[in-house]
């Protein structure tokens, strides 16, 4: 079973790359995954609903965002999905002047409030030190069924050399399950981001996502250009003036 990196076609591959996405976070359950992509209710049918919903938005989000570049890894024995990552090639400081942004994925109520906060801290540690055009991988992950086969690296691969052909740094943010595979790629740990929204007045539809979801933590990395880090060497370019 070949194993083929491929650019995503967006006019027929979001839906195929939805339901990958879910399967792959789905084993083993991540909570912080409610907060980009809910389930509104139970059974199979809420389910199929959220993964139409998630193709349906991810297709939007790469048609309005200039940054964005979507990549498959297809079985090319079968044309399975393996795996996919959504990059963020920033040729500009994406925080000079962010885009408003609305979470619709979630229904105008605290959920909503909710979610709005945890994606103001999730991009905190990255808005401290990424002003100036990098590379971010937004989103990474792999099917169950081709786990431990290099579908990862293949995209790890693409991304530092993208990132030194540009002369960028390249940044991610690290679920617990990632971590290893950036620390093997020469990925330096920046920050822990212990994610725990915070409100005055929670309301019922507040505190059921947040009972939902809980405190979630990911670890902004860094690799610099050319991916050559010595502690106390290599200059970090947001602690210069």
């Amino acid at each position: 079973m070949p194993l083929e990196l491929q650019e995503l076609n967006p006019e027929t591959d979001f839906p195929d790359i939805a339901r990958c996405l879910f399967e792959s976070y789905e084993d083993p359950p991540q909570k912080f995954f409610h907060v980009f992509f809910p389930i509104h209710g139970t059974g199979e049918k809420a389910r199929e609903e959220a993964i139409d919903e998630a193709a349906t938005r991810l297709k939007l989000w790469h048609t309005h965002d200039p940054s964005s570049y979507w990549q498959k890894v297809v079985d090319t024995d079968t044309g399975k999905i393996a795996g996919g990552a959504l990059w963020n090639i920033h040729k500009e400081n994406p925080f000079a002047n962010p885009p408003p942004s609305q979470v619709t994925w979630f229904p105008d109520d605290g959920s909503r409030r909710f979610v709005e906060k945890a994606l103001v801290n999730h991009s905190a540690p990255r808005a401290r030190a990424a002003q100036r055009p990098h590379v971010y991988l937004f989103i990474i992950f792999t099917h169950p069924d081709y786990r431990r086969r290099g579908v990862g690296q293949q995209f790890m691969d693409w991304g530092m050399k993208k990132a030194d052909e540009l002369g960028y740094d390249f940044f991610l943010d690290s679920t617990p399950y990632g971590r290893p595979l950036y620390e093997a790629n020469g990925f330096v740990y920046i920050e822990e981001n212990v994610n725990i929204p915070q409100t005055d007045s929670p309301d019922e539809k507040w505190k059921e996502v947040e009972d939902k979801v809980g405190p979630f933590t990911f670890w902004l990395m860094w690799r610099p250009v050319g991916g050559k880090y010595e502690e106390g060497k290599t200059i970090k370019p947001w602690e210069q003036n």
